[in-house]
């Protein structure tokens, strides 16, 4: 018999498992004891705060999430202190601070790409939660240094979880970054490989193409995410970091340029001379080998061999081969540059100090109307929650104003989170019995032994960091931990209270209900509206490869590195949006594909036109990037912009009277301004049918 997925990661957990919950329960172990050593007020923050930051255990992951929440818990302090310092006296006004606080913080949490950031926009906004609804709540036996004292005992709680973590995680069964990012470069390496074939198997299917590059670009992301931390892990951290994000942006130089192959196959199959049908054979044979090797060596010297082969090939060609062969010979000759180059920093994960490049990191994609969303489905949180704590003066509402808050915000970004917090709603209920029929019946009789103490919380907890160690059961695991621990609340006087544990987990799992309400009322936008926005940043950046001066304040050196590092996130978003759609009307991932090729060969036509150009040519290669741009928005319409042929025809005639082009050059430009006027007519035809039948809208 089968176990089901999650039963299993709990009944039979494999070793890497064990130990995570092993190393878990040690460091929650250390910052209780720490905690209750310095008599500090709640310790039961310390070990939520240990808890969080071993979500993820590699050690560098885990540094630099104690970095971000140690910064954000003394932001959050401050904030908090603030807030009673000015408000203490008007206590709704003193809400309403807190609320801004909080939608601001969730919001800001958008706008970042490491996820371990948003820990400290989350810690900013629980803490300063903490601070001063805990002071809000008994006003009469707060004064000035009451509020201080509170204020740092809950930073001091929060501190010492995370630098116990830190500490356990560093010494015991240590994990590195590094090992992590080696996996997630050869995960996404062998999906761009395997992409490159597909693009060129004749039998390869638009549903086919579309779920390798959903994979492809979130193997790149996680390379892209997790290598910032890489930094924590001695010497050659950076040099490992710059070779991941070398890997990325060659990665997507791959998507770009082996579409303008396919394209070609799949569409102008009559255009392919016998070396064009070779070099297709030679380009998916090579590739689908590369894929095959266990061996990084044996894949750069096929690399290497293919290269060659070109090369020998190219050389072999008639004077008088057309235009479209020569262009095509040079369009592989560049994909497998960049296949040697993403190859050779691959090794480089391995020997990071040979890596002296600086590669722009991608950028994340920051929407304003997407970061308010968020802010003000966490800011609602807490003030229905608020609310019914001013309504009924229930002790009950003070955990619906202090859980939904962390949660919200953690799980923004995780996709589907309204089906996460679901899960989460579902465990935190099970803490609610385990705490009242096992362990504080067990504690009630232990008679301060701290050993037999971290026993009776340990087993619960080390089945729910279990449970966190797998991605599958990771929602279940915090479900449970988190407000097991606040039920509980172990430390030097505990409460053994029965109605108060039991309205506190009923008010703890209705405040993770009530934020997957909003989750489910208040989405990001991800519909037309967002593809819009999208394609129009793209046709911004487009416009800006004609203007390189105007980029980024004339400071940015506008080239490949520049443009990928900017339509990366375009196009996760871009995925997101087409998988609310049917299959068949799948066209928006297409559109920002179609956005990255038009980058890179608007680049490199516009180096050869500005090759010791007269100011009319440039000036006409900058009115043709315009039209570009232009014509790509109207593509996303479902039209075509008849300006774009026009101003390309312009261009031909102003490249013969500019006289500082080759014939050969010439030819190969024209060439290219067909193949992408016909790309615009071929997209807007498919997207104009997806409009007329699904009543779909770019």
């Amino acid at each position: 018999m089968t176990l089901d997925p999650r039963l299993a990661v709990l009944l039979t957990p494999d070793r890497q498992s064990v130990l995570f919950a092993t190393k878990g329960v040690i460091a929650m172990a250390l910052a209780l004891y720490l905690s209750m050593l310095l008599q500090l007020d709640r310790p039961y923050w310390a070990l939520i705060s240990a808890v969080f930051l071993q979500v993820r255990p590699e050690t560098g992951l885990v540094i630099e999430k104690g970095f971000c929440q140690i910064g954000g818990t003394l932001v959050g302090g401050a904030v908090g202190l603030l807030i009673l310092a000015w408000l203490l006296p008007y206590p709704a006004l003193a809400i309403g601070a807190l609320t801004l606080w909080i939608g601001l913080n969730a919001g800001a949490s958008a706008w970042v790409r490491q996820a371990n950031f948003i820990y400290g926009f989350a810690m900013a906004g629980i803490t300063a939660t903490l601070i001063v609804v805990l002071a809000i709540v008994d006003p009469a036996n707060t004064s000035s240094l009451g509020i201080f004292h509170i204020a740092n005992a809950r930073v001091s709680e929060i501190i010492l979880g995370a630098l116990c973590a830190t500490l356990v995680s560093s010494l015991l069964w240590p994990v590195r970054v590094s090992s992590l990012l080696k996996e997630h470069a050869r995960t996404a390496l062998n999906q761009t490989l395997a992409y490159l074939e597909l693009e060129l198997d004749p039998a390869g299917t638009h549903a086919k193409r579309h779920h390798q590059v959903d994979t492809l670009l979130q193997g790149i992301f996680a390379l892209s995410d997790d290598s910032s931390a890489v930094h924590y892990e001695g010497s050659h951290g950076p040099g490992r970091a710059r070779a991941a994000t070398v890997i990325c942006h060659k990665t997507l130089s791959l998507v770009a340029r082996i579409r303008v192959i396919g394209r070609l196959m799949r569409n102008h199959d009559d255009l392919l001379t016998p070396a064009l049908r070779d070099l297709l054979d030679a380009l998916r044979t090579a590739f689908q080998r590369m894929r095959e090797t266990p061996s990084a060596e044996q894949a750069m010297k096929e690399a290497q061999a293919l290269r060659q082969q070109l090369r020998e090939a190219r050389g072999d060609q008639a004077d008088d081969a057309p235009p479209l062969q020569r262009r095509f010979f040079q369009v592989a000759q560049n994909l497998t540059a960049d296949l040697i180059l993403a190859l050779e920093a691959n090794r480089a994960l391995h020997m990071s100090h040979e890596v002296q490049l600086r590669p722009q990191g991608l950028k994340p994609y920051r929407d304003l109307q997407i970061a308010a969303a968020v802010g003000l489905r966490s800011a609602l949180v807490f003030a229905l929650a608020a609310g019914l704590w001013v309504g009924t003066a229930s002790p009950m509402a003070i955990m619906l104003m202090i859980m939904p808050v962390m949660f919200t915000i953690l799980f923004a970004r995780l996709p589907e989170p309204d089906q996460v917090l679901k899960r989460a709603t579902f465990s935190s209920v099970l803490a609610t019995p385990v705490a009242l029929f096992f362990t504080l019946p067990l504690l009630a009789i232990n008679n301060g032994n701290f050993p037999l103490l971290i026993l009776i919380l340990g087993a619960p907890l080390f089945i729910g960091l279990l449970a966190i160690s797998k991605r599958l059961t990771l929602p279940l695991g915090l479900g449970f931990c988190t407000p097991y621990i606040i039920l509980v609340q172990p430390g030097n006087a505990m409460d053994f209270d029965v109605a108060r544990v039991a309205s506190n987990g009923l008010a703890i799992s209705t405040g993770i209900a009530i934020a997957f309400l909003m989750f489910r009322l208040i989405t990001p936008p991800n519909g037309p509206n967002l593809r819009r926005r999208l394609v129009r940043q793209t046709a911004a950046d487009l416009t800006l490869l004609g203007v390189p001066s105007q980029a980024s304040g004339g400071n940015a050196n506008v080239n490949e590195e520049w443009f990928n590092a900017r339509m990366a996130d375009r196009l996760r978003w871009l995925t997101i949006c087409d998988k609310a759609l049917p299959e068949a009307h799948r066209h928006f991932t297409d559109l920002g594909l179609t956005g990255l090729n038009l980058g890179q060969v608007s680049l490199w036509i516009q180096s050869r036109l500005r090759s010791n150009a007269p100011a009319s040519l440039v000036d006409s290669a900058n009115r043709w990037q315009l039209a570009l741009s232009a014509a790509y928005q109207a593509c996303s319409q479902g039209k075509v912009d008849e300006g774009f042929r026009q101003q390309s025809e312009k261009l031909k005639l102003d490249m013969e009277d500019a006289g500082n082009l080759a014939q050969r050059d010439r030819e190969l430009i024209a060439g290219a301004l067909e193949r992408i006027a016909l790309t615009f007519e071929r997209m807007a035809y498919r997207l104009a049918q997806t409009q007329q039948n699904r009543g779909v809208t770019a």
